[in-house]
């Protein structure tokens, strides 16, 4: 079995692992502050736009309280770039080979991600446990995660796509996932307006309806 850098705390340090997409990078650091206000000590920047390393280069450089991660995480050319720019860990939506040997050449803390349980099993035998299922809800949601207790028992998952706010205690209480991905904590249009009073309140919203403990990890 390869030797693989396990994430083990990553699944661990919040319930809520916040997703940001923002079209400037001047406003990612707001928008960062804004979320780690309300308790949340994370952050991922997906990786979906021109501007995205530059966001997370801002955010580590002018926020260096918040835990900084790129998400979103597809091609093998991403994780060195996203570790240049700062980040501190990587999330990805796929979990093909040319990608999880990327991300252990990154020596970055990070998650591979699986739909299937036959994905799931197949990095189980390379040595993870952690990981991000993707699309979530479109794959199944809970009765998907049940499935995969089954077939994978071993896996623990950071719950991403197509999940809501109202849906997040449900996931929260699966015995398989370690936490959830929000990507609804910053609307565009908050963002827009520069309302972060709004961004941190969607943040504190997540936090109270999320019921463990959110514990600061600051070396992943």
């Amino acid at each position: 079995m390869e030797d693989v850098k396990e994430p083990r705390s990553l699944l661990d340090v919040a319930p809520v692992m916040p997703v940001i997409s923002v079209r400037r990078a001047a406003d990612a650091v707001p928008v960062a502050r804004a979320i780690t206000a309300a308790g949340l000590p994370l952050v991922q920047v997906a990786l979906d736009g021109p501007t995205a390393l530059e966001a997370i280069a801002r955010i580590a450089e002018e926020a260096p309280d918040v835990i900084v991660g790129a998400g979103a995480v597809t091609e093998a050319d991403q994780p060195e770039r996203a570790r240049a720019a700062g980040a501190e860990f990587l999330v990805a939506t796929t979990g093909g080979a040319a990608l999880c040997a990327a991300m252990r050449d990154s020596e970055l803390p990070h998650l591979p991600g699986v739909t299937t349980a036959a994905e799931a099993a197949g990095l189980l035998d390379a040595g993870y446990t952690d990981l991000v299922l993707h699309p979530a809800a479109a794959a199944g949601g809970l009765r998907h995660l049940k499935a995969l207790a089954a077939f994978a028992p071993a896996a623990r998952f950071c719950a991403s796509g197509g999940i809501t706010a109202a849906d997040l205690t449900g996931y929260l209480a699966a015995p398989n996932v370690g936490c959830v991905s929000a990507d609804w904590l910053a609307p565009a249009d908050a963002v827009r307006r520069r309302d972060w009073d709004r961004i941190r309140r969607l943040a504190d919203v997540a936090l109270k309806l999320s019921t463990p403990t959110v514990t600061t990890v600051r070396a992943l």
